[in-house]
């Protein structure tokens, strides 16, 4: 027995899964449906298929190419015009001399073709149609037959008053050659609504079969989720991979010891499943997909590359190939993300929602509404970094920000993981697209990037992080939101011009540059009187610490797990951030707060004999007494990373605030000298009683309740955010420019007032974060 597999079906019911894929490409359990339905007819003896094709043929064509990787002989016809299922099928008549099957590519089914056939070849049928019993028939082609099996009549799709069977027209049928002569050459015509009917008329021997076994016609984005269900359920004969305890689990999978698998569910080939995810029963973990940590997935289909990051809910939704969801956002029921689409932080996709491919929802929004039209390559900063999707994305982003930048060489260099090199790869693609030549100082901390770039004098930097890059300036300053603004515009249009000219630039690779960081660091032995406990955080950033504080002569002990840091009498603690540039310190009590630890390095810029203090607006107000004890001005900046950069470099205290083991080494420099220890100088300093809420609130009403704010507090200072004095309190209100959220700081002589005040301007954003227009 030969067959016909009709796959040229466009699936604008499953749309946005369809967009870029033909129906029968459809990803089911890891594997495109057309493979199911190929293997389905393997099984049953059929070596030769003809593959009738329409929409979007040629990504049918390079997935199984001629059928030799799955044992069969495959044909392709495809309609240059609309055929109908009837006319596309005759298409391939020369192939067709004997018996032939026929079925959908797009739907799911193990019925015993084998049994059809004999039942078919014992009944000297003409043709012979499979149907299957169901509850609800009134979408379907009902089919009447009698007890002989010969049909009696058709109704497509009836309502309840036509309907006189609950069997219906499953698309699957035997037929003989012959059947070909009835249809019209070079039109559409379709097998259910014209060939059969008019045979029937005719008195042609046309037959039906009800047949038990599984058979599903995967409509729409409820019915698709629902045939994994019973797939998972093992209601469907398909080959999957070995089952243990319930879970179809590929080899390859990595998977948390933390994490929770809960049967059934089904994990591909290289996912990846972090601590304290939760997959719950009848979900689908497509093969490379990362699921991140505190993720909870119920009844979901993650397919090929994408990615849930940490504490994502995820419920009966559908992510496509590359589709990504930031941290903390969720999706509901029959909602769908498309191919390579974002879901921005703390985000909602509410039921039924659809995402077309290559779109980029915002931080913190709630969308209602299908989103189909749109910046395909937008993009995002984010304190300085641009936000990329995927490496794909990253050679594009390379390019704008050389674009932009009009520079001829760029500093390339990378964090430490596979994330980081894979976008450092693809970012150095792009720059030597756009003819520049890359400087390669692999993988390093950003502030040996910043040495290395004023060491060699480059015109600026590129920085790799995971999936977040930091452009730089030749001083190694954040660009500015002017800069930032036309990058993201640039990659969101691409209209940037490539001068690629076939001929580029080697990279040029810069060796260990970690040693004369390093180097500059330590050109000198240190007085130090207490030892220090250090954590650093990723290997090179362990390396270098070693390395500077054994040749400035500091006791120190460098730890790379954090619980490893418990201190010991007299040892001071310097906690190291992943990217090397900040340092937080501790002592036997504790961490000290992030308030002071803004004052410990103002501290120490006033005994370098700074000039003036540099302090972000929004800084603790205990800087400004201490300079007022030294008789030194503060000079207040904004909190926007390029401001602050700049103006810490122009007062010669960037260092102390970006570069983390230097700030570490001066520190506890300045600490000996004056015979101090870490504890002494907290009891010496200026008390600190501040806290600090994070207000959730829409961006779309983020202006509404700033202005109403302000409108209330006529005294106030407006200047990168609110700024508020009360007797005996301070209160500083800011807008995240990235989050669809307000930060309310409260600062007082005493802890309970300090509360209060925080406490009571939360209350009043979040009463007119609720309040209408």
């Amino acid at each position: 027995m030969k067959a016909i597999i009709m796959a040229g079906g466009e699936g604008s019911r499953l749309r946005p899964l369809t967009c870029d894929c033909p129906k029968p490409m459809v990803r089911f359990l890891d594997k495109p449906i057309l493979e199911y339905a190929l293997l389905h007819l393997k099984a049953h003896g059929v070596k030769e298929v003809g593959v009738t094709l329409g929409y979007l043929p040629d990504r049918i064509k390079d997935a199984f190419g001629d059928g030799e990787s799955l044992g069969l002989s495959l044909r392709y016809y495809t309609e240059q015009q609309p055929l109908g299922t009837a006319g596309g099928v005759k298409q391939a008549q020369d192939m067709l001399t004997e018996t032939f099957c026929v079925l959908s590519g797009d739907g799911i089914t193990d019925i015993d073709l084998s049994q059809a056939f004999a039942w078919h070849r014992e009944r000297g049928a003409l043709a012979t149609l499979i149907l299957k019993h169901v509850e609800n028939p009134l979408e379907y082609g009902v089919v009447v037959a009698g007890a002989d099996g010969r049909v009696r009549s058709f109704h497509e799709k009836p309502d309840w008053g036509e309907v006189l069977s609950d069997t219906v027209n499953t698309g699957i049928y035997i037929l003989e050659p012959e059947i070909l002569s009835h249809i019209p050459d070079g039109r559409a015509y379709d097998f259910g609504r014209e060939l059969f009917p008019r045979l029937l008329e005719k008195g042609e021997a046309i037959f039906a079969l009800a047949m038990d076994g599984y058979w599903c016609d995967i409509g729409d984005t409820g019915a698709y989720l629902r045939a994994h269900c019973d797939a998972l359920d093992g209601k469907i004969r398909l080959p999957l991979p070995a089952r243990t305890g319930g879970v179809f689990r590929a080899k390859s999978a990595r998977i948390d010891r933390s994490a929770i698998l809960e049967a059934p569910c089904f994990i591909g080939e290289n996912a990846q499943i972090s601590a304290g995810a939760r997959i719950g029963p009848y979900s689908v973990i497509g093969a490379d997909a990362q699921v991140g940590a505190r993720v909870s997935v119920k009844r979901s289909v993650l397919w090929q590359g994408a990615c849930a990051q940490e504490g994502c809910q995820l419920r009966a939704c559908v992510l496509a190939n590359g589709a990504y969801m930031r941290p903390e956002s969720s999706a509901f029921e029959e909602s769908v993300l498309g191919e390579n689409s974002v879901l921005g932080a703390r985000s909602t996709l509410l039921p039924g929602i659809k995402i077309w491919p290559g779109k980029q929802i915002g931080e913190g929004e709630r969308v209602a509404a299908n989103v189909v039209w749109g910046a395909g390559n937008s993009a995002s900063f984010e304190s300085g970094a641009l936000l990329l999707s995927s490496p794909a994305q990253a050679v594009f982003a390379a390019q704008a920000v050389a674009a932009q930048r009009g520079t001829h060489e760029l500093l390339l260099a990378r964090a430490s993981g596979a994330n980081a090199s894979a976008y450092a790869s693809a970012i150095c693609a792009g720059l030597m697209a756009q003819g520049i030549q890359v400087l390669d100082a692999g993988v390093c901390t950003l502030p040996q990037l910043r040495h290395t770039l004023s060491s060699i004098g480059a015109d600026g930097a590129l920085w790799i992080a995971d999936n977040r890059l930091y452009p730089l300036d030749a001083a190694g300053a954040a660009l500015d939101k002017a800069a930032q603004r036309a990058i993201a515009t640039l990659l969101t249009r691409g209209d940037y011009t490539a001068p690629f000219s076939g001929i580029t630039h080697p990279v040029i690779s810069l060796g260990r540059t970690d040693l004369y960081y390093a180097g500059s660091l330590s050109v000198r032995p240190i007085v130090c009187e207490c030892a220090l406990a250090v954590f650093a955080q990723t290997e090179p950033l362990m390396s270098i610490a070693e390395r500077v504080f054994q040749r400035a002569g500091v006791r120190a002990r460098v730890e790379w797990e954090e619980e490893m840091m418990e201190l010991s009498r007299g040892e001071t603690g310097v906690w190291l951030s992943e990217t090397g540039e900040h340092a937080r310190f501790a002592d036997e009590t504790g961490l000290l707060s992030e308030a002071e630890n803004e004052l410990l390095l103002a501290w120490a810029a006033l005994e370098d004999g700074a000039e003036c203090v540099v302090a972000p607006i929004g800084s603790t107000q205990a800087i400004a007494r201490l300079c007022e004890e030294y008789g030194v001005p503060v000079s207040e900046c904004k909190n926007d990373p390029a401001q602050k950069m700049r103006a810490m470099m122009q007062a010669g205290q960037f260092a102390l605030h970006y570069d983390g083991i230097y700030a570490a080494l001066r520190v506890v420099e300045l600490l000996s000298r004056g015979g101090w220890t870490l504890p002494d100088w907290r009891k010496a300093m200026p008390e600190i009683c501040r806290q600090t809420r994070t207000v959730p609130v829409d961006v779309r009403a983020k202006g509404r309740v700033l202005r109403a704010l302000a409108e209330n507090q006529p005294e106030a200072e407006l200047t990168d955010g609110i700024s508020i004095r009360t007797d005996g309190g301070w209160v500083w209100i800011a807008p995240s420019g990235e989050h669809a959220e307000c930060t309310v700081v409260g600062e007082a002589n005493d802890a309970e007032f300090a509360r209060e005040l925080c406490d009571f301007y939360a209350g009043e954003i979040e009463r007119l974060a609720k309040m209408e227009n």
